[in-house]
């Protein structure tokens, strides 16, 4: 295994931590657990074991490949790391890459709100928890052992903003940046705050990990989560604390997952419509030179990279004479039909101007909803990690149910 050399990891070494991952399935705790005093370069070892055995588990995954990098780079971890570990209660070194916001124990308040005292002191994260790369969504936080359902593994903490305030804020972050108070794209700084209540006179609160937080921050969306957050401790000013708990059991090397909701946000779910319709739009005149492919056309071989492209690759993978593929098809494919592009153009129909998303055709739609919630910043690729979703359907969107239930059109 890449790096055990390198970590002193000897033959009666990597013995042990094959028996220590035998028990991690069988959901026992395994013995790289945490001594009670331990200083920077023990814990650094003990991380560095720990995620050899995630890189074995994923081995033939990009996960095992991103976690092998990080194993083989000298500066991957420091004692900044430890320290921002130590503080927020992580039972293992924060990788050097990961750090990007300031370690709280606990929320800090702002705009004249103050953390709720109500429900106990702060949860404590769980000993269990490592965090690692996770491509494509960067870092993700991992089970080290099986998990069982109900489990609280943490709490999700931040600064305690009003939400018109932080609205404010946003805009003007855009404004300064882009020159535009346009709501989309998104912008980093707005994707780690969470809903936590009406606050004082209903103005809504918003519990933002962006520039302060923990471990828990790192836990990504799926379209199939494993865990969710709970609010508890409602306190004196009407906003309440978030906890993270175990929708079923997880197994070790899962990694912990969300449903981050963004697609049942009003506002968000009308951008996503008027991107869908921007990006038709601008795809209008490539779908509108679509012919059906006599049957001896050949299907493409690449990988398609514009929505319309997309399209003509999947009619043609349909009506054509198939080819062997030299490159993966682009995660577009899996929303469009190419039978049902065909049999739109059969019956004589064709792609028009659309004022609005429900005059999107609709062979074409929920592709041009994912192309809009991509140019909104709020794609979800969770399929092309199975540690995040093994079950390889993805609804293309953070927080959609997935299209056999719905088709996007309602309200």
């Amino acid at each position: 295994l890449v790096g055990l050399e390198r970590h002193g990891c000897g033959v009666q070494e990597w013995r042990r931590m094959r028996r220590d991952r035998e028990r991690s399935r069988m959901g026992q705790r395994h013995s790289l657990k945490k001594p009670a005093m331990e200083d920077y370069q023990s814990c650094r070892e003990r991380t560095e074991k720990t995620l050899c055995l995630l890189a074995e588990h994923w081995s033939k995954d990009e996960v095992g490949r991103s976690v092998n990098s990080l194993l083989k780079d000298p500066d991957g971890f420091s004692e900044e790391g430890f320290s921002w570990s130590s503080t927020v209660g992580l039972n293992f070194v924060l990788p050097k890459e990961a750090i990007c916001c300031e370690p709280i124990s606990g929320s800090q308040g702002r705009d004249g709100l103050l953390p709720s005292n109500a429900g106990g002191p702060q949860v404590a994260t769980s000993p269990d928890l490592i965090v690692a790369p996770a491509p494509p969504c960067g870092f993700g936080v991992f089970a080290t052992c099986k998990i069982p359902k109900g489990a609280i593994l943490g709490e999700y903490s931040g600064e305690i903003r009003n939400y018109k305030i932080w609205c404010d804020e946003i805009t003007g972050k855009k404004k300064t940046r882009r020159g535009s108070e346009a709501a989309s794209p998104f912008i980093r700084d707005e994707l780690y705050a969470a809903w936590g209540g009406s606050g004082p006179q209903d103005a809504g609160v918003v519990v933002d990990a962006f520039a302060l937080g923990n471990a828990i921050r790192f836990v990504n969306c799926s379209c199939f989560p494993n865990c969710t957050f709970k609010n508890f401790g409602t306190g004196a000013q009407g906003h309440y604390r978030l906890k993270v708990q175990a929708l079923r059991e997880i197994e070790a090397w899962q990694q912990l997952s969300v449903d981050y909701g963004w697609y049942h946000d009003p506002p968000t779910l009308e951008e996503i419509r008027k991107e869908s319709v921007t990006a038709y739009t601008a795809d209008l005149e490539l779908l509108q030179k679509l012919v059906l492919p006599k049957s001896s056309a050949q299907a493409a071989s690449g990988s398609a990279a514009r929505p319309a492209e997309v399209v003509a690759e999947a009619l043609q993978e349909a009506r054509g004479r198939p080819a062997t593929r030299t490159a993966p098809p682009h995660f577009l494919h899996r929303f469009v039909d190419g039978e049902d592009v065909a049999r739109f153009l059969e019956t004589g129909k064709a792609f028009e101007k659309a004022e609005s998303y429900l005059e999107i055709p609709a062979p074409v739609w929920q592709l041009y909803e994912v192309v809009g919630a991509e140019r909104v910043g709020i794609s979800c690729m969770c399929a092309l990690d199975p540690s995040l979703n093994n079950s390889g359907r993805c609804a293309g969107i953070i927080g959609r149910p997935m299209q056999a239930s719905h088709s996007g059109r309602e309200d």
